[in-house]
């Protein structure tokens, strides 16, 4: 966190995100699931949400990813849409998460 340049907020922010809010801050992202979006009561997070990327990005920059590095992320049992992998119109396929994703470097544990 020093290293980083991390602030006493971005901190907090992101050690709540690494606890059970995380799944409030990505229900209000991704506007899923609507009980727990509903149960929020209009609250945005806004300023948590925003610390929370800012640092992201600062400790991004501490340290580089190895090159052949793979990362997992678990679905959860849900499979992805065909149109997540046809090409479209300009020759891309894929998606965008709306939420702030974890990965995992076991694959076992994805």
């Amino acid at each position: 966190a020093v290293s980083a340049g991390l602030t006493r907020e971005e901190v907090i922010a992101i050690r709540l995100f690494t606890g059970p809010m995380f799944m409030k801050y990505n229900a209000r992202l991704r506007q899923f699931p609507a009980a727990l979006v509903a149960a929020l009561k209009g609250n945005g997070f806004v300023t948590t949400i925003h610390a929370v990327v800012s640092a992201i990005i600062k400790l991004s920059r501490t340290w580089k990813i190895p090159y052949d590095r793979k990362v997992y992320r678990g679905l959860g049992g849900m499979l992805l849409p065909q149109k997540f992998w046809d090409e479209d119109a300009f020759g891309c396929r894929g998606g965008v998460e709306l939420g702030i994703m974890s990965t995992t470097t076991t694959r076992d544990i994805a």
